[in-house]
Formats: structure tokens, sequence, C-alpha cells
């Protein structure tokens, strides 16, 4: 299930190139590193131990998403400026190597190769949050969370990019549950669905994604 631990710096394949910008340090289990929407100060690559990722509704409840082991990279979207998209913290006693995220980014250097590929996989990494976001909390928080981002490309019909069986499966519902969803927006006048959907009322749609209501 988890890599196997990095015992020496030699199997690491960063710390081979020259200047590795990454320093060791030990965190116990139970610390916090850093949470859900704070921008992260470090960018961390796990040795030894276990971390988890875990995640918080606006109701409040929270949710272990993940759990993440050696050879992991954890922090990245702080090369981004962008807030974590869950909470992390040590499982277990654990060995880390840090580095503050310009370090990274000038290590990397802004004109090489490696650069745009970091840009890549940055913009692949917020693609992965959002999906995993679309999947929690209420279906029509879910639903309106969707909207928000795509109701454009919802169609009834089976050539369209997102058919809405197709969205009742990224969403992780039923059918019928989306069916639901869409006419509880419609009666409540945020949205129009037919053939296509169109957005009446985006501000309402936020709140509903929030599971507000």
């Amino acid at each position: 299930m988890f890599e196997a631990p990095v015992a020496r710096c030699s199997e690491c394949a960063v710390a081979s190139s020259s200047a590795c910008p990454f320093t060791t340090r030990k965190v116990q289990a139970g610390e916090r590193l850093w949470l859900q929407g704070d921008i992260p100060r470090e960018v961390l690559f796990v040795r030894e131990g276990l971390l988890s990722l875990s995640t918080t509704e606006p109701s409040g409840s929270e949710s272990l998403a993940a759990v993440r082991g050696p050879r992991s990279l954890l922090g990245t979207e702080s090369l981004a400026s962008q807030p974590a998209h869950a909470s992390v913290e040590a499982l277990t006693d654990a060995t880390v190597c840090s580095t503050a995220p310009s370090a990274l980014k000038s290590w990397v250097g802004p004109q090489s190769p490696a650069a745009a590929l970091v840009g890549l996989l940055l913009d692949e990494n917020a693609r992965a949050a959002r999906d995993t976001n679309l999947r929690n909390g209420p279906s029509l928080a879910r639903l309106a969370r969707f909207l928000l981002e795509f109701a454009r490309l919802v169609d009834a019909g089976r050539k369209a990019p997102f058919s809405k069986q197709h969205v009742a499966r990224m969403l992780g519902m039923r059918a019928e549950t989306l069916s639901r969803g869409l006419r509880q927006l419609v009666d409540a006048g945020v949205i129009e669905s037919g053939r296509h959907v169109r957005v009446k009322d985006p501000v309402r749609l936020g709140i509903i994604a929030q599971g507000e209501v």
C-alpha cells in the first residue's frame, strides 16, 4: 500500500542532484502541519511515517480524505500560492524533508523545462482537488458546485460533453437524485433546466454549493 521508507539521501532522486533544497526534520504523531484553506509554508517530502489528509465540510463535519506515506510530496499548492485542499497531520512519528516554496522554485529555475512541467502538475493537482470536492457533501450541494463551473456544458442529448447521466455518475449519485436536485433548483428560481441548463442566480447557487441550505 505504501512505498518503502527513504533511509538515506542517496536513495532519493532529488538528493542525488546538486544543491538539494530540502532539509530533514522530525514530526511527532498528532502534529498538525497545516490546515485546509491555509497556504502551506513548506513543501514536504515524506521519508518515513504516515500523514493524514482530512477535509472539513461547511457543516463542520470532518472526514479522512487520504493517508500518505514515504515518497509522497505534499504542500505543492504553495508553489502557486493556492490554499491547501486538506488539512495535514502526522498519524505516526515521521521523518520529512522540508523546503520553502520559494527555495524550490529557485532550485527548479523559472526558465527550465522542469518549471513548465511543475506548472502542469500543479494545475492537475488543483483539478484533482476540485473533482474530489464535487463528490463530498449533500447531493444538492455537489450538484450546485458542478453547475457553477460547468452548467453551460450540460445537455440532455447523448452527444453533449456532459449528459445528465454522465453528471450523475461524476457526482456519485443516482440519475433520479440528480433530476430531483435539478427540479429543486428550478423551483427555487436558481437555474433553468431543459435541454440545456442555465444559471439564473449564481449568488444563491454559491450559497447552496456550500451546503448552507
